[in-house]
């Protein structure tokens, strides 16, 4: 690099303002949505914190209707901008945690809370990034602008906001992933499998079935509701089996019944693999119970169709490629209630040469053939940039130059970005190479000088991407 910036950040004010973010519980709450706060107060009060960071600081800010808002610096008259976005809504706090999951708290240099790393520690990187750039007093062409948004984690309508209200940037990163970059992302398919009510009758009957707090993460836990006069004996067989696979349970009585509740592991919905799917563990112990037909068939989709069929291929929706891998499918939400649909909502990562439309023709053909429906879909496409494009050459040599790696390797990723809202784009960091990525997992975490390492390789790809030949 020709020029660098001078990057000198305290570590207690990067702290202290990174503990004040993660503090707010920026989840979704659609009951508490507003005309102000459309996806309620968590995430406007998260949005409005980093705003008043930018005031603080002398940047230019702006809220968007309370989707998204954005902190600029560079010449106001500069025709282009750059885009670095960032999100500060997070997914549940699920799981038993070691410690408040929405208290900072550090132990020998690494942050543990929700957040750290999805996406308010590497927004709080990129936003010292700016605020480094600042101080330099470096001249650059275009503006820098940092877009936050607040609906990252269901579905994404803050940037889909956000490309209604302004212009397209030049070029643009999302702090959101892995160094060194990912040139790559899947395609996502967001549906949900319906399985209509039957009315039959029987000794035995699901009264309740619940699983998953959000559509893109393994769920962690799942219960069920058994009812009816054989109800008691059934449960005592599903505790056998759970016992003989060594599956955490615990089950008590209710008005309705008897609730058993199983743990499993969470994990990011586009590694399914990586985690363990609560739900199939509880479908596992009870399909040998003789349910009505809608309870039966709801079971027995979890347990022989979907359970540890991470790839599709029982849904006939398999797919490779040589970019991205192959397809992914998680089982998000699952949802069961007697006399009512029951429904099993997926998250299917799609590589970047397959054919979206097919798969989902496909999807619904598969599910038909059971006698289920498909509900709600949402399809976003995947993105690829050509590696040579001039914005990856700068931020592969600016990663290169802070780390001393040699002709880093760049990545494609299952995992969906902001990027993808881009004309051109990329995700770039902040998780260092060989360092556990522990977004939606419990107890999640990044080390404190991966961050601010991340935030100098921030300063001085802003200062070389806004200097980018049109």
């Amino acid at each position: 690099m020709s020029q660098t910036v001078h990057f000198s950040v305290s570590k207690k004010a990067f702290l202290d303002d990174l503990s004040a973010l993660l503090a707010i519980q920026s989840t979704k709450d659609t009951a508490q949505a507003t005309k102000e706060a459309p996806f309620g107060p968590g995430p406007l009060e998260a949005l409005n914190k980093m705003l008043e960071l930018g005031r603080r600081e002398g940047f230019r800010t702006k809220n968007l209707q309370g989707y998204a808002g954005y902190i600029e610096y560079g010449p106001e008259d500069a025709e282009d901008y750059i885009a670095v976005l960032c999100h500060v809504d997070v997914v549940p706090a699920t799981g038993r945690w070691s410690h408040d999951p929405f208290t900072a708290h550090v132990k020998n240099g690494t942050l543990y809370a929700r957040g750290a790393i999805d996406d308010k520690g590497p927004t709080m990187a990129a936003f010292y990034a700016l605020k480094a750039l600042k101080e330099s007093g470096l001249s650059i062409r275009h503006r820098i602008r940092l877009v936050i948004g607040t609906d990252e984690e269901s579905g994404c309508a803050c940037m889909k906001k956000y490309n209604e209200l302004e212009p397209m940037s030049l070029f643009g990163f999302a702090p959101d992933a892995e160094f060194p970059l990912i040139y790559a992302e899947k395609g996502r398919i967001h549906t949900r499998v319906d399985i209509p009510a039957d009315g039959e009758k029987a000794s035995i009957h699901l009264s309740e079935f619940y699983s998953g707090e959000r559509i893109n993460m393994v769920p962690d836990r799942a219960y069920a509701v058994l009812a009816g006069e054989e109800a008691k004996e059934w449960l005592e067989q599903a505790k056998k089996t759970l016992t003989a696979k060594n599956v955490p349970f615990n089950d008590e009585r209710t008005g309705k019944g008897f609730k058993l509740t199983v743990k499993g592991r969470s994990a990011h919905g586009s590694e399914p693999a990586g985690g363990i799917n609560a739900a199939f563990l509880l479908a596992e112990a009870l399909e040998p119970i003789p349910f009505s037909r809608s309870g039966k068939a709801f079971i027995t989709f979890l347990s022989r169709t979907l359970n540890q069929d991470f790839k599709g291929d029982n849904l006939g929706i398999a797919f490779k490629d040589d970019i991205s891998g192959e397809l992914t499918v998680n089982a998000g939400l699952s949802r069961f209630t007697a006399g009512r649909s029951g429904s099993v909502s997926l998250d299917i990562r799609c590589p970047v040469k397959a054919p979206l439309d097919k798969i989902t023709d496909t999807l619904k053909a598969s599910v038909k053939r059971f006698g289920f429906s498909i509900g709600k879909l949402m399809k976003s496409a995947p993105l690829y940039i050509d590696r040579n494009h001039p914005g990856i050459q700068i931020l592969k040599r600016v990663y290169e130059a802070h780390t001393g790696e040699k002709n880093a390797k760049l990545l494609t990723s299952g995992g969906g970005t902001y990027a993808q809202f881009l004309d051109a784009g990329v995700a770039y960091g902040a998780c260092m190479p060989g360092y556990p990525y522990t977004g939606h997992q419990v107890d999640e975490h990044v080390r404190l000088d991966d961050l601010l390492l991340a935030s100098a390789i921030y300063a001085d790809a802003m200062y070389e991407l806004a200097q980018l030949e049109k």
